[in-house]
């Protein structure tokens, strides 16, 4: 079944599983398509995103996600990619320097008319080339909401 989120991207979704989707902030000028997106939960702020997510967290691109500890005593999510999702999240990050790059989690939501409720639960900014496999960022969300999100995107993954 696929459905629309909240950020108007195609997610294939079934009961308690979720997806992550890459957005690259754009810049709004008069010839560029551009879509707001609500960032920040405790002071929503709208940005500007490229109308298609450069990346979508499906088996091909994501082997796993998890949640581990920071040095602070927080958590954070770390996304392990495959060898093609490294591989294009490194062009990403070679060719958008100096821009945002937001993690947006859609799952199922029956209390939803569209049956999925997305946002975006992560800002990197591009500073240069990322290269491994793997990409860890402090979520906008707590650490229960974490590890229930990491579980659903695992299950999608499976």
């Amino acid at each position: 079944m696929i459905l629309s989120s909240g950020c108007n991207y195609p997610v294939e979704t079934k009961s308690n599983k979720a997806q992550l989707a890459f957005f690259i902030e754009e810049f709004a000028q008069q010839e560029t398509k551009t879509m707001l997106l609500k960032v920040y939960q405790a002071s929503p702020k709208m940005v500007h995103v490229s109308p298609k997510p450069v990346l979508v967290g499906d088996p091909g691109m994501l082997k796993e996600t998890h949640v581990i500890n920071t040095q602070d005593g927080l958590h954070a999510i770390q996304l392990d990619f495959t060898t093609r999702g490294q591989a294009l999240m490194e062009y990403l990050t070679t060719n958008y320097r100096d821009r945002r790059l937001y993690v947006v989690v859609a799952q199922s939501d029956q209390s939803k008319t569209n049956g999925v409720s997305s946002r975006c639960i992560g800002v990197s900014y591009i500073r240069g080339t990322v290269r491994g496999s793997k990409m860890i960022f402090t979520p906008d969300a707590s650490r229960e909401e974490s590890e229930s999100i990491v579980e659903l995107v695992n299950k999608s993954l499976e």
